[in-house]
């Protein structure tokens, strides 16, 4: 995953000389070359259990390829139905405006891991503002 201070160098270098590019050709400059996994807001099951429920974000995962204005391209990981193995090699074209969240694949920590409830954000202030 990249620094803060990568991020902020990108922005910087994009404010100065690419104000024209898009939000995807930005991930593009990222993470190309680089498996991701995108949240596009969609739950792919909801598994409800008496009085409550839990749903499962989908996302789609794979190799940023490129971008071209508001697309961008990956090498998409998917599930063979007859080899009943994850698989990489299909183009997927995302458009940008659906891309509701973006991580890295690097082992530290799936997109799921990052929905935290309301009551969370005591243990963040806890652990990280207050703990400076």
């Amino acid at each position: 995953m990249p620094s803060e201070q990568q991020v902020k160098d990108l922005v910087q270098h994009f404010n100065d000389h690419h104000r024209g590019k898009t939000f995807a050709e930005f991930l593009a400059e990222m993470f190309t070359g680089k498996f991701v996994e995108i949240y596009l807001g969609d739950s792919y099951e909801e598994v409800s259990l008496e009085q409550t429920s839990t749903n499962y974000p989908a996302v789609f995962c794979g190799k940023v390829v490129a971008a071209f204005k508001e697309c961008l391209i990956l090498n998409s990981v998917y599930v063979d139905k007859v080899a009943k193995k994850i698989k990489l090699g299909n183009m997927l074209f995302v458009n940008e405006r659906a891309i509701r969240g973006l991580t890295e694949i690097d082992g530290q920590g799936i997109m799921e891991d990052m929905f935290l409830r309301s009551r969370e954000s005591l243990v963040v202030k806890q652990e990280f503002i207050d703990n400076k």
